[in-house]
């Protein structure tokens, strides 16, 4: 799903008002029975047990129904690794990663997190304005929106930009420039329902098969996807320079475009991708902020290969992205080197493909989020949040080894969290903790949507 999918539909809920705040969980590293927890209400889900099937410690970090964190590749993070931002109708919330304790930032449903960055302690959020200039309502994507900076000490808040529509997707790593898309005239790709604002940004898609009885899901996202892709409108990916307000066009297409994203480390390099049903698009793509340097990441090779949730590595030296060969069939966590051009592919199993991937940032440590059988794996025993660690190939003659060769691994993989009780039309999002002790994500296991961590060493 593209950013601006997300933040429309985090914009579309209306009900609900923030809960009272809940005392602060245990610490971390407090000792803890091991047995399952109670069954849950609905009103209040556990808020630190060990899942009885892995062993691993699972806190709710969240206290408002409704709440989710950032989706995957958006920073989440102050620099220092102490908070984590989150998003409620209440507002942005503030958690604090040692005590686990919130704290409103920003209250209001009408704040639209965007993410952290990586040069200061700010929190970036935007305003949709009500209407169109012409004072048509129109879509959110197309309404003008208001960027403002929040620093999470002080509290001090100011406005840093504004853009006339689309979505600012990305900051760079210096705090010049932000990244943002645009398409002029797109159609939505999924309905605007009451239950879609009830559930606070998990995907809907609808679609009729050929019986004229309504498609699953994911066959209805498919859908979807394939008529967004054969309707070609405007699209741009621009920056807005935050010294001078200067918006500017780095890339523009017909075609459409999404995933924009700066590097954590590199001011200047951009990665976007061709949106589409993945089998159809080579997708992954960077380019410079002059808009020069236009690069194709990976290449099909064969029919029905997809390649696609791409994301950069933490120090900024890899892509890497879901490659299946072909789709639904054989599974790849691929890795690009930037610098060199070297492929690294590392070999999940079915029931281990997840919606996204994620690493640490050491670079050695992988999770994945798992999914239904629905889904493009089909995967019988998928529904696991997962850790992965490299794995060398057995009897593999390294010493003959050549970076012109794509470079074949294995992951040897860890369940860490039961998701059977997840719906999976909510994408859990996972990342790391900078400390990489945890890995954060969001759930419906229990009924609403909310924020939890896992912590990656058994107890």
């Amino acid at each position: 799903m593209s950013n601006a999918t997300i933040s429309a539909h985090r914009r579309q809920f209306l009900g609900g008002g923030a809960l009272a705040l809940a005392a602060a969980v245990a610490a971390p590293g407090q000792a803890l029975s091991q047995a399952a927890p109670a069954a849950p209400s609905a009103a209040e889900p556990p808020r630190d047990w060990f899942d009885p099937k892995t062993g691993h410690r699972i806190v709710r970090l969240s206290n408002e129904p409704g709440t989710q964190n950032l989706y995957f590749h958006q920073n989440g993070y102050t620099p220092q690794g102490d908070k984590l931002v989150l998003k409620s109708a209440g507002g942005i919330w503030l958690c604090d990663l040692k005590t686990f304790k919130l704290t409103l930032l920003v209250k209001g449903p009408d704040a639209d997190l965007l993410f952290t960055t990586r040069h200061s302690r700010d929190v970036l959020y935007s305003v949709t304005a009500p209407k169109m200039a012409d004072g048509s309502e129109g879509l959110a994507t197309d309404r003008p929106k208001t960027i403002y900076a929040i620093d999470v000490d002080t509290k001090k808040t100011r406005k840093i930009a504004q853009i006339p529509a689309g979505a600012i997707n990305s900051i760079n790593a210096d705090g010049t420039l932000l990244l943002g898309s645009v398409a002029y005239g797109a159609k939505p790709l999924q309905p605007k329902t009451e239950d879609d604002r009830k559930r606070f940004g998990q995907a809907e898609y609808a679609a009729l098969g050929p019986d004229g009885k309504p498609l699953s899901f994911a066959k209805a996202k498919g859908v979807r996807m394939t008529e967004r892709f054969e309707t070609d409108v405007p699209a741009e990916i621009f920056t807005v320079d935050l010294k001078t307000g200067a918006r500017t066009v780095i890339h523009k297409s017909v075609r459409w475009l999404g995933h924009a994203q700066f590097s954590p480390t590199d001011p200047t390099l951009v990665m976007f991708c061709h949106e589409g049903p993945w089998h159809r698009v080579d997708r992954i793509w960077t380019i410079r902020t002059d808009g020069t340097g236009l690069t194709k990441i990976h290449t099909r090779t064969m029919n029905f290969e997809i390649a696609g949730h791409e994301f950069f590595s933490a120090d900024g030296k890899w892509i890497w992205y879901d490659l299946q060969t072909p789709r639904g069939q054989v599974f790849w966590i691929a890795g690009h080197e930037i610098a060199t051009g070297r492929k690294l592919y590392r070999r999940v199993e079915q029931n281990e493909w997840s919606v996204h991937y994620n690493v640490a940032r050491d670079g050695k440590l992988f999770a994945g989020d798992g999914g239904d059988e629905d889904m493009v794996a089909h995967a019988k025993d998928g529904k696991w949040l997962y850790a992965f660690r490299p794995e060398t190939i057995r009897d593999a003659a390294t010493q003959y080894y050549t970076q012109d060769l794509i470079t074949v691994e294995k992951m040897a993989s860890e369940k860490l969290v039961d998701m059977s009780a997840h719906d999976y039309r909510l994408e859990p999002n996972l990342t790391f903790t900078p400390d990489q002790k945890w890995i954060v994500f969001t759930s419906n296991m229990h009924g609403a949507n909310h924020v939890y961590a896992v912590e990656v060493a058994k107890a």
